[in-house]
């Protein structure tokens, strides 16, 4: 009989969080778990969540409830209980940071025994006063009280939510590996498709438009590499609420012949074989998915050093701070070679995490 599992996140549009979601359900032995989400807030283009059509692909159903978090968290919790008890549900499984304190208080009520914290962030931009810190800390200790297992990204991505001494599991987020090798003929057919020269050096960023990925300033980094490598070009790719005012900085720059920006899509892979360098100036991560796919591809890779180190799999991958001129890491990169071929990759293969997820699950 197949276990009944419950998975709690606040959408299922593109996302690092989500990636590590879908990626789980595509590798993961589906005739032992049967999978629901249950999500609070509304699909970023107003329809449906960019992942809708494949989860009811992958025989995975979908829930909603009304967004009481901060409003009405008793109300929140209950919504959450009643779900839990209709579905009869053998596992909770909760992506939502501090608020997972309310989320597993309400699996707790509904009768889930095994009731799991999963932290895929290093920080929050919303805790960012005395005020906000002191109720992070009753929810951190609430959260504690409420998991049966803890799991993180990465260390600090644990340490960060639960605490230094609460123990935690790290799960790394899986990938693909074999699909993220680099393709000179993929590189060739995406420049090509894009009008990009062959010898053109090419950097990219995956990512949301929120304030978190720091885009503003990676214009900042750009225009000042540009201003010295004129053939060069920067391709972003993603979606959120900060699109118009990063399109609007590429225009009061003059880079629109310089910028590519790109919507939130499938077949990253092939825009990371086209690429040169990978740039992430981030003001908080947790272990980022799409850092581990660069580098899988043999890309060079410039983090800020608000990255987690332990994203490092490549000697090649460099943190530096925002206050430095990138200019100079940029201009050391080479031109892409062959797939890379390295042991650190081995430990974000999509197959060894979905197994430690299982033991998890199974234990």
């Amino acid at each position: 009989m197949k276990k009944k599992i419950l998975h709690i996140i606040g959408g299922m549009d593109r996302g690092g969080a989500e990636a590590y979601i879908m990626n789980t359900f595509r590798n993961i032995d589906r005739s032992k778990y049967q999978f629901t989400i249950l999500t609070f807030l509304p699909p970023r283009d107003g329809e449906k969540y960019a992942f809708a059509d494949e989860l009811k692909e992958l025989g995975v159903d979908m829930i909603r409830i009304p967004d009481n978090r901060f409003r009405r968290p008793k109300k929140f919790i209950a919504d959450v209980a009643r779900v839990v008890s209709e579905g009869k549900y053998d596992i909770v499984h909760s992506h939502i940071d501090f608020m997972s304190s309310l989320s597993l208080a309400g699996a707790r009520k509904g009768g889930a025994k095994k009731r799991i914290a999963h932290s895929h962030n290093t920080n929050n931009s919303k805790i960012n006063s005395a005020k906000m810190r002191a109720i992070s800390s009753v929810l951190r200790r609430k959260l504690n009280r409420e998991a049966t297992d803890r799991l993180a990204c990465g260390r600090n991505a644990g340490e960060f939510l639960y605490g230094k001494k609460m123990r935690f599991t790290v799960i790394h987020n899986g990938i693909d590996i074999q699909k993220f090798r680099y393709n000179a003929n993929t590189r060739r057919m995406m420049r090509a498709k894009l009008g990009i020269d062959e010898d053109a050096m090419v950097l990219l960023n995956v990512a949301r438009f929120e304030e978190q990925k720091n885009q503003e300033h990676l214009i900042d980094i750009f225009a000042d590499y540009v201003r010295k490598y004129k053939d060069a070009k920067l391709v972003i790719i993603g979606e959120g609420s900060l699109e118009q005012a990063i399109r609007d900085k590429v225009a009061s720059e003059r880079l629109e012949n310089s910028v590519i920006i790109l919507p939130a899509q499938d077949g990253i892979e092939r825009y990371c074989s086209m690429a040169d360098v990978f740039v992430l100036p981030s003001l908080f991560e947790g272990v980022p998915t799409v850092g581990i796919e660069a580098q899988a591809s043999g890309m060079k890779c410039l983090f800020s050093d608000n990255v987690p180190t332990e994203t490092k799999l490549l000697d090649s991958a460099e943190f530096l701070p925002l206050s430095e001129n990138w200019t100079s890491h940029i201009v050391a990169a080479d031109k892409r070679g062959e797939a890379v071929k390295n042991p650190n990759v081995i430990e974000y293969d999509i197959t060894n995490t979905v197994k430690a997820l299982e033991r998890v699950y199974d234990k």
